[in-house]
């Protein structure tokens, strides 16, 4: 069944750190030892392994589901999908290291996209997820922000901001309110954009908005990444 299909190794990198602590703890003096195992299992140990269960049982849910739905998608076939199971551990892993509901959202929209054959290119594949761990989803939200343009509503004036300061930063610090008034943090998201190539903008500067600044591989990425309803409210949707 799709459910075992979906069984992930019990070692992964997360695990070998957990041994290297708990050997580290077992040099503890006798007396504290145990209750810092104990703390670490619990601290650590559970949520780690909390975190993979939902992931996939969500996933799970979802292409089961979808299945109903969509006739070339029979869940039993997927065990035999290299591509997909092997993306599968690979978003799976990246899903036990965060506690962000949205990275975990982004990460079971790709797998659903490799289930239902929109996304056949495997080195693409990797590539987007590779993105999905670097980025923040303050990340998604500026590349959404430079796809969208125009098309994106910017409440400037209940935000007081005037004509001459209207930009991609202090767009997105309406958006997303951690990074406002972080001019560097700013820097590095669009900076992070451009190295992935998935923007041409200049940086948080630039006056918003502009057009051609989004490139294929970016969209393609939103694309794969983003679920059916945010995608039918983009510029192309």
């Amino acid at each position: 069944m799709f459910e075992r299909s979906l069984d992930v190794p019990r070692k992964e990198p997360a695990d070998y750190v957990i041994e290297v602590t708990r050997a580290t703890i077992s040099s503890i003096p006798k007396w504290w030892a145990a209750p810092a195992a104990e703390l670490f299992g619990l601290v650590i140990g559970s949520p780690l392994e909390r975190r993979r269960d939902e992931f996939l049982e969500d996933l799970a849910t979802v292409v089961r589901e979808t299945a109903s739905r969509v006739d070339n998608l029979e869940p039993e076939k997927l065990a035999s999908n290299e591509a997909f199971v092997s993306a599968t551990l690979h978003a799976a892993r990246i899903a036990m290291n965060t506690h962000q509901r949205e990275k975990r959202a982004y990460l079971r929209n790709a797998l659903l996209n490799i289930a239902l054959g929109k996304s056949t290119d495997e080195l693409k594949q990797q590539v987007f997820l590779n993105a999905v761990e670097a980025f923040t989803p303050a990340h998604v939200k500026a590349l959404e922000l430079i796809w969208r343009g125009a098309g994106r509503r910017i409440p400037w004036d209940e935000n007081s901001i005037g004509m001459g300061h209207r930009n991609y930063g202090s767009a997105l610090g309406i958006l997303v309110p951690e990074v406002r008034g972080q001019p560097s943090l700013l820097t590095a998201i669009f900076a992070d954009l451009r190295s992935r190539g998935f923007s041409t903008l200049g940086g948080p500067e630039q006056n918003f908005p502009q057009g051609g600044v989004i490139t294929n591989l970016g969209i393609e990425f939103l694309s794969f990444i983003l679920s059916p309803e945010d995608l039918s409210q983009s510029p192309r949707g």
